[in-house]
């Protein structure tokens, strides 16, 4: 007699992983890497999400050596219930701030567990105000406060001693914002970028703290750098690939240098601290590429390093350090002229 095979309900499966306590996740998975952060020469941060799984969530790594370090040989390690999609350091090497998918704001530190001398990341506080996912963090200069932006179009400054919103700039602009930026050195300037075409001039001392800095119509605008040693000077992406050099001394003006470097989006910009006239930049692709501010923006290195989109950029010392979705960490080193 031909044996009858048992029929299984299809619902099951996704029972069981619904079903699943947090305790019975896996500790740490690999996923594709958004952010990396590096504090001097004292420790680097990176921030992933998992977009091919069940459970669209995260990790967050700590590692207390920038200079020799490999991705499994992390410091401390904590996964989190959304993708990481920003982050920034709060005035020490083992003090972060991460903004989440869903919109969630977390403090962690760098603590040692009394029984058993281990170190890990603790969570400080929380907050969690954005209707939509984060897009972007960046830290005031007291270390203290920090601005954030998001999806559903806000803006908000927060005390992180306290995690409660200072500040909040509902609808901000009038689409997504891509980018907010703390002014070099400053407690109250800060830039947004938007994809309505806009960057805007902020200093929360004023009672209209807004100001149109500038507009490039029919192009959205994705991320935004600061010039390590010049408070004026902001560097500006676009989503047609274009770089656009700012001076916040010429409102409304056209840039000081403008041309498009890119076959995609402008994804993340970021200046060399160590080279000011360096620029970093990356899009939704995998090129990467250095320019000389002082010269116009000229190409001074580019690659096609990675597989898959870069997300983060750092710079440590000479090296520009990346990471991707295709879950890899690459050093490179940049000669400078």
């Amino acid at each position: 007699m031909e044996q009858q095979e048992e029929q299984i309900d299809p619902n099951l499966n996704a029972d069981a992983y619904r079903n699943l306590s947090a305790a019975d996740h896996p500790t740490v998975q690999d996923k594709q890497l958004e952010v990396i952060l590096v504090y001097k020469d004292d420790s680097l941060v990176i921030g992933a999400s998992n977009m091919v799984d069940r459970y669209w969530n995260g990790t967050v790594w700590f590692y207390g050596d920038p200079s020799n370090f490999e991705k499994n040989q992390y410091t401390a390690a904590i996964r989190t219930e959304t993708g990481v999609r920003a982050a920034a350091y709060l005035g020490k090497h083992d003090k972060f701030i991460i903004g989440e998918d869903s919109g969630l704001l977390q403090v962690f530190e760098v603590v040692l567990k009394p029984d058993t001398q281990i170190q890990e990341l603790q969570c400080m506080g929380y907050a969690c105000q954005h209707d939509d996912s984060l897009t972007s963090i960046s830290t005031f200069n007291d270390d203290m406060h920090i601005v954030s932006a998001g999806m559903d179009s806000c803006i908000k400054v927060w005390d992180t001693t306290t995690m409660l919103a200072t500040s909040s700039f509902n609808q901000a602009q009038t689409d997504v914002v891509t980018s907010v930026e703390v002014q070099t050195g400053s407690d109250a300037v800060f830039v947004s970028t938007s994809m309505d075409s806009e960057a805007l001039l902020w200093d929360t001392r004023k009672s209209k703290p807004a100001l149109g800095l500038w507009k490039k119509s029919g192009c959205g605008l994705t991320t935004s750098s600061w010039k390590v040693d010049d408070e004026h000077i902001i560097a500006v992406g676009g989503i047609d690939g274009s770089i656009s050099i700012l001076d916040i001394r010429n409102i409304g003006a056209a840039p000081v240098c403008e041309s498009i470097h890119f076959s995609r989006g402008v994804h993340k910009l970021l200046f060399n601290p160590n080279h000011s006239n360096q620029l970093a930049g990356c899009c939704d692709a995998t090129e990467l590429k250095i320019f000389d501010t002082s010269i116009n923006c000229k190409t001074i290195f580019q690659s096609n390093p990675h597989k898959d989109f870069i997300r983060g950029l750092a710079w440590h010392k000479r090296d520009l350090i990346t990471c991707s979705w295709d879950n890899t960490i690459l050093r490179h080193t940049v000669t400078s002229e």
